[in-house]
């Protein structure tokens, strides 16, 4: 009987939640202020998140001994969950002004828009303006590559922009070369990501490139760190995407969406 009351309470639960945000018509990020450093976990203990219960939910969650999801308290065991939920490419942690960088390998557009926000980063000082990249893939190998960048974050200092920068080309670059020969695949996997049998994968040609280049006999435990990486920061995406209302390939400064933003505008919305 008490596994069948449980059930029950936990329905209700998310039934409650869920009416409550119907009723509103908004995300339930609405109780959270729309400014810079809101998903830095650096800074804030909370973070946005649109798991939230309703009033009702959450006391009926904890009368049968139960509480709120957060990334935060399902990642806290691993020891670079705060890169991995908030990866900086760029400046410190603290850094006053922030720059969110939502980015979809499978979107030729990323590569692009990458590209205007290295130019910008040649500008800025990594003292006053901190830049994050998240990846909301929507082909799945692309979370193995962002879970890569993650990687490189604590583990290769400074080498990050251009990881992503020769990333997002070398994507691009063999799914043009598919396409020549009549058959563009859904990188799925790593090894959809060649265009001859001669290439490597894509994230085993960067690690080779790194400065130290990954050692052959860790690349498997990395692959499969990147894999686990990837997804917590595409979850972490997708929070992000719903926050502002947003889709990638975008940039968002200090809050504000630009879209598709060339490297003047981002420097502009900086100065405001």
């Amino acid at each position: 009987m008490n596994k069948v009351l449980l059930s029950l309470c936990l329905v209700a639960a998310v039934f409650v939640s869920g009416c409550a945000q119907s009723k509103s018509g908004q995300s339930m990020f609405s109780a959270f202020g729309g400014s810079a450093d809101v998903f830095n976990p650096w800074l804030n203990d909370k973070l946005p998140t649109s798991r939230q219960l309703s009033k009702d939910g959450t006391t009926i969650l904890g009368s049968i001994g139960g509480g709120a999801q957060s990334i935060q308290g399902e990642t806290r065991h691993r020891p670079h969950w705060k890169d991995e939920v908030y990866p900086i490419v760029f400046g410190s942690r603290t850094a006053a002004h922030e720059i969110l960088v939502l980015l979809d390998f499978a979107n030729p557009a990323s590569e692009t828009l990458w590209k205007e926000v290295v130019n910008a980063s040649s500008r800025l000082s990594p003292n006053d303006v901190k830049i994050v990249v998240f990846g909301k893939n929507s082909e799945l190998y692309g979370t193995d590559l962002t879970g890569l960048l993650i990687w490189i974050v604590h583990e290769r200092k400074g080498q990050a922009m251009a990881y992503l920068s020769y990333a997002l080309a070398r994507w691009n670059e063999v799914k043009a070369a598919q396409k020549r020969q009549g058959r563009v695949k859904v990188f799925a996997n790593e090894y959809d990501s060649t265009a001859k049998t001669s290439d490597l994968p894509i994230h085993y040609g960067c690690m080779s490139r790194l400065n130290p280049p990954v050692r052959s006999q860790d690349e498997l435990a990395l692959s499969r760190y990147n894999y686990d990486a990837g997804n917590i920061n595409m979850y972490q995406a997708t929070q992000v995407s719903s926050y502002y209302s947003a889709e990638p390939p975008c940039v968002i400064v200090d809050g504000k969406v630009l879209g598709s933003a060339r490297s003047a505008e981002i420097l502009n919305a900086l100065r405001k």
